[in-house]
């Protein structure tokens, strides 16, 4: 498995992570006026107060702290050898980046751009020696209600319990939802858990089949190694 497959599938385990809590969930590209790339912003997922799956049998995450109002995730996916902390394309161009996101999530009146993408600047900005255990949040108010935005660090490859960080979103926190959610114990009353995975789409259809393929015997997952050697796996079979 090629470096760049690696880093789609942990995007695609995050995003599934997300969707199964409520979340819909896009990728973004931020152009600049060299007319090149400036940013990529893995993913921003929006919640919404009234989000119900109760045929599913399960509900959102205790430990993605989701607040009762419209959410929004501004989201970056970290590999295990990397730094946890916003990618510097964020933080280093004069605000250009962050208000271009926020003008693109189309929540936010223009008057209340600077001062929002100000204060979210300092949200990503690391701090030295920072181990918040909750994580920030901007709560603003708009024509639509109250909106949080949340800058939220996922990394699929790092333990979760990892102490001397702020808190993010690891490996035991996306595989024990996703193994509650995919695999669950018993057969669930209005929800089948056998079906045509291909249903799931290109993005998630492989995850979604190697939790079910454990299914039987629950055996979870140990780490996203494992996951990539049983999709690699798959990919040849």
């Amino acid at each position: 498995m090629t470096d760049k497959q690696r880093s789609e599938l942990q995007e695609n385990i995050v995003k599934l992570y997300l969707r199964l809590n409520g979340y819909i969930s896009t990728s973004l590209i931020i152009h600049s006026e060299e007319k090149r790339i400036s940013a990529e912003i893995d993913t921003i997922s929006i919640r919404f107060p009234y989000h119900s799956q109760d045929e599913t049998e399960h509900n959102s995450s205790d430990f993605l702290e989701v607040p009762s109002n419209i959410d929004v995730i501004i989201g970056e996916v970290k590999s295990h050898k990397q730094q946890l902390q916003f990618n510097k394309a964020l933080r280093q161009d004069n605000l250009i980046s962050l208000t271009k996101i926020l003008k693109w999530i189309g929540l936010f009146k223009e008057d209340q751009i600077k001062a929002i993408a100000t204060d979210l600047l300092g949200l990503v900005t690391p701090i030295e020696n920072s181990k918040k255990k909750e994580f920030t949040n901007l709560l603003i108010d708009t024509d639509f209600g109250k909106i949080s935005l949340r800058p939220i660090l996922f990394s699929p490859e790092t333990n979760s319990k990892k102490t001397n960080s702020d808190k993010f979103v690891g490996w035991e926190e996306i595989d024990d939802f996703l193994w509650k959610c995919l695999c669950p114990e018993n057969i669930r009353e209005y929800c089948g858990i056998r079906y045509d995975f291909t249903a799931w789409g290109s993005d998630y259809s492989e995850i979604v089949k190697v939790y079910k393929n454990r299914q039987p015997s629950q055996t979870r997952f140990k780490n996203m190694e494992e996951l990539y050697a049983e999709i690699t796996s798959l990919r040849k079979s």
